[in-house]
């Protein structure tokens, strides 16, 4: 689906942040990734951009992104857990990811993958580069209280957005030159709470904003998609998300491959200035 860089262009890292149902206009912006021919080097996702990250990174053809993410919805990723740590599980995400790629390990990635949760008896962020795909995306998009906690490696791991919801340190880390960051926080907006589930999606809002700051200043391509019409509940409107995500990603290819082709582009722009100098010159 995607292709490494063959030539000598700055490796790409991509990242997905989280934001539960807004995490599908994710889709929209790998296909103008795709239909543009992208390349990308390495991919790390947190939450639902855990699960973008992992059909980017195995392959995942575009047509099944879209299939799964249309019948998505609150009842058909979490069940009802019997524990005292949790309200739910959040094991159905974990079957999601196995009917899109099986039963496979981070490590058998086509493309470098990163997976980011946070230890909830500490605090501290937890990078997840081995291991079962599936446990490492249920850890990532565990929001703590409604899910329970995905034991790890003796660590209780819950959604990492609560330490870096744009996961773009792991692509620095993994050798990433040109970090692109997919951002659904940007324009996000709280809405009027009803339920546990919009009080807990509110709350991430207001966490994350202050990890908003850090953002412009960490990668050099933002991608940030316009949501803030949308609830982090809204899964039935799939077609919306996915439209709203191409839209955004389309308006920074530009951008992108001027990156990918510097030397293209102050050839172009050489000409341009020759071409320029003719047409004031007097006649």
């Amino acid at each position: 689906m995607f292709k490494k860089n063959k030539k000598k262009y700055p490796k790409i890292g991509v990242a997905f942040s989280g934001g539960s149902a807004l995490g599908i206009a994710h889709v929209g912006v790998i296909k103008a990734l795709m239909k543009n021919k992208i390349p990308i080097d390495f991919v790390s996702g947190t939450s639902a951009g855990a699960v973008a990250a992992v059909c980017v990174a195995f392959g995942v053809p575009l047509k099944k992104m879209i299939e799964v993410s249309e019948r998505l919805s609150w009842s058909n990723v979490s069940r009802f857990g019997y524990s005292k740590m949790g309200l739910n599980s959040n094991r159905p995400v974990g079957e999601i990811i196995k009917e899109l790629i099986g039963d496979v390990r981070i490590e058998d990635a086509y493309i470098p993958l990163a997976i980011v949760a946070a230890n909830i008896d500490t605090g501290e962020e937890v990078v997840l580069r081995k291991g079962s795909v599936a446990e490492a995306v249920m850890a990532s998009t565990c929001l703590p209280a409604l899910f329970i906690p995905i034991k790890i490696k003796g660590k209780k791991l819950v959604d990492g957005g609560l330490v870096e919801n744009l996961p773009l340190s792991p692509l620095k880390k993994m050798g990433a030159q040109l970090k692109i960051g997919v951002n659904l926080g940007h324009w996000r907006t709280l809405k009027k709470s009803h339920n546990i589930l919009e009080v807990i999606t509110n709350s991430y809002s207001i966490l994350t904003r202050t990890q908003q700051a850090f953002i412009p200043g960490q990668a050099e391509i933002l991608i940030e998609p316009h949501l803030e019409k949308f609830t982090s509940s809204d899964f039935k409107k799939a077609d919306a998300l996915m439209d709203e995500g191409y839209r955004a990603a389309s308006l920074m290819i530009g951008e992108i491959k001027k990156r990918l082709n510097p030397e293209k582009e102050e050839v172009a722009s050489f000409f341009e200035k020759i071409a320029n100098f003719f047409k004031a010159a007097p006649k």
